[in-house]
């Protein structure tokens, strides 16, 4: 597209002499010397002011935030409001003055290589070269990006589904209590990944498995509870099995609130009743919280971390829909000793199978069902709405079947594994703005 820009305005401040008529002939005047740029700025794009910098050593001008993707279909209403110089500009081979109403295809050029430039001083002899870079995003930040990993663990069975923990730099994918596929998160080697073996008893429940700061935690049908420090090799807690029904969430010490790291989970009592209790890092025992309400889910639990906007934790946690029920209720916590359901009859996210929730993207995301659409809250898990066309799936997503599972990354990936019903794929995405490599 050949581009014109519209305005330019060029300071050209010249030192003015005021000579009268009584001055001697052999008077001397001295002109500045000064070739530099002192300043270079846009019009605001889509109404956001893009600050651009001054490298006076590497003579570089740039902007660090990038201009939007589409910015060069609008580059006609785009206008560069100041370039302020004490002499004035040439380009061109050889040196035409910068001629304002004629330049053309200068953004585009300089989302590239840039465009040189030189300056001259009101000296008429000193001089300067600038190289002018405008750097364009070449990818919608909003916008998710998916990429199908090369491996993947071969599932021909999953009696209890899939379950994925993020741990250091794997993702550990459980399908049975003896097998387990470590995922590599590393940059280079994202995806690779091999089997080991793993010692979980026979009764452990795969859906409870949690990452407690490092260290595996999950119970068993009977009520022990296991940890493990790599996955693979599970040692029995003395202090915390006993008559547990359900792991539901780690929660990581804050500053904020000076309150250390917690781990939260449901105990059966000898009378039948079941209380919400937790532990900090001392691990010497459970504190019991509130009774557990009827509807609190007990299966399937998904669990996510979000701070509030006054930087204490909370916690959003949801479980397999029954599947009479019409919604997912989402509940919410902040010392895992008593959680509070967040449903509300209007803006509630509409029941999914298999559904997972996480902290993304300064919201919360519900995923699950057929996989075609995710559901999202900016209200503190109070009103969901679908999310919008830029957080879209894959087309395969929807033929891929409803054995799978959902892990976010350290580094702000999601993974969705299959496996188990004829189809062993991984698949990674990511928002483009939250990509580290």
């Amino acid at each position: 597209m050949r581009t014109k820009f519209l305005l330019i305005i060029a300071c050209f401040v010249f030192v003015s002499v005021a000579v009268s008529s009584c001055l001697d002939s052999d008077t001397e005047y001295n002109f500045s010397s000064d070739a530099t740029v002192h300043a270079f700025g846009l019009d605001t794009i889509h109404g956001k002011s893009y600050k651009f910098e001054i490298d006076q050593i590497q003579r570089l001008i740039f902007n660090r935030d990038s201009l939007p993707m589409d910015a060069d279909t609008i580059i006609d209403s785009i206008l560069i409001d100041t370039f302020s110089v004490y002499g004035y500009i040439v380009s061109g081979t050889p040196d035409t003055m910068l001629n304002i109403s004629n330049a053309q295809n200068l953004l585009p050029a300089a989302s590239g290589n840039g465009m040189t430039f030189r300056v001259y001083a009101p000296d008429n002899l000193t001089s300067r070269t600038y190289t002018l870079r405008i750097n364009i995003h070449k990818e919608d930040p909003d916008s998710m990006s998916w990429v199908k990993m090369a491996s993947a663990p071969v599932v021909e069975s999953a009696p209890q589904g899939l379950k994925a923990v993020a741990l250091d730099d794997n993702l550990l994918v459980y399908f049975s209590n003896a097998e387990v596929y470590a995922i590599s998160t590393v940059p280079g080697n994202a995806g690779n990944g091999r089997y080991y073996s793993a010692n979980l008893p026979e009764d452990a429940l795969l859906s409870s498995i949690i990452n407690a700061d490092g260290t595996l935690v999950a119970n068993t049908l009977q009520g022990d509870v296991y940890t493990s420090k790599d996955g693979m090799q599970w040692e029995r807690s003395e202090t915390l099995s006993g008559n547990i029904v359900q792991m539901l969430a780690f929660f990581p010490a804050n500053e904020t609130s000076a309150t250390p790291a917690m781990l939260s989970a449901i105990q059966e009592e000898a009378d039948g009743k079941r209380y919400f209790c937790s532990t900090d890092a001392s691990v010497t025992g459970w504190a019991r919280g509130d009774e557990v309400p009827e509807d609190f889910p007990l299966q399937n639990i998904s669990a996510a971390l979000k701070k509030t906007s006054n930087g204490l934790n909370q916690i959003f946690l949801i479980g397999g829909s029954e599947a009479e029920s019409e919604h997912i209720t989402p509940w919410a916590s902040m010392d895992g000793l008593s959680w509070v359901s967040l449903y509300t009859e209007n803006g509630y996210c509409p029941a999914l199978s298999t559904p997972y929730i996480i902290g993304y993207n300064e919201g919360l995301y519900i995923l699950g069902g057929d996989m075609t659409r995710a559901y999202t809250s900016h209200s503190g898990g109070i009103v969901w709405t679908e999310a919008d066309d830029k957080f879209w799936f894959p087309e395969e997503f929807a033929l891929n079947g409803s054995s799978y599972t959902v892990a976010l990354d350290r580094n702000d990936y999601i993974w969705v594994i299959w496996g188990g019903n004829g189809t062993n794929e991984i698949w990674r995405g990511c928002l483009n703005k939250l990509k580290k490599f």
